[in-house]
């Protein structure tokens, strides 16, 4: 099995050392629809997307609020749950089929204690994922729903492409009626602008 390139792009101890690591990555395939880690339990795997794209969200009175959607080669787990052993805020769940690869918490620490000098790449990763909920959390605070759909479709266009519809308002932060609502009126503006020479 070949070294995922995220890995050997973010920890490149790992990448050094995969002929020896590579069996501490357990293959999972994975159901759309399938829940990894329940908000409340403590997560005790990181997942390593091979194909098909996770979600991170939690339930707030009542309401489905996505926090992020993660692709292939990327990293994904409850970190704070993770490396804390504290209840999880959220939960993890496929919206699409996915194949994973599973790294144990134990085996995490093993990897830690063999190879101490990955410890900074996983300060610097800890640090980008703050950075990045952050991010997410000052855009929905600051920009109109407008601003963050259309902010959305020029960053991220791959979670308009694969992901429903009502994921994508729940990423947002308003219901799947508003996001139709949006999109309907930003293609018929594009349409008149189009219609107007303007494009």
């Amino acid at each position: 099995m070949q070294v995922p390139k995220y890995l050997a792009q973010k920890f490149p101890e790992i990448g050094e050392h995969w002929a020896t690591l590579q069996d501490l990555f357990m293959p999972k395939h994975v159901a759309a629809g399938e829940t990894l880690l329940l908000e409340g339990d403590v997560a005790t795997e990181l997942l390593i997307i091979r194909r098909g794209g996770l979600r991170l969200w939690h339930s707030s009175r009542g309401r489905d609020i996505t926090l992020q959607f993660f692709f292939e080669n990327q990293m994904v787990s409850s970190f704070e749950s993770f490396y804390l052993d504290q209840p999880s805020g959220f939960s993890i769940e496929s919206f699409e089929e996915t194949d994973v690869l599973m790294l144990s918490k134990a085996d995490f620490r093993r990897i830690q204690q063999r190879y101490p000098t990955i410890e900074p790449a996983i300060t610097r990763f800890v640090c980008e994922r703050f950075i990045a909920y952050r991010n997410i959390f000052f855009t929905q605070l600051q920009d109109s729903p407008v601003e963050r759909y259309q902010r959305l479709a020029t960053d991220e266009p791959e979670i308009l492409d694969r992901v429903p519809l009502r994921l994508v308002a729940s990423y947002l932060g308003i219901t799947p009626v508003s996001l139709s609502r949006i999109r309907t009126r930003l293609k018929a503006a594009q349409w008149t602008a189009g219609e107007n020479g303007e494009i």
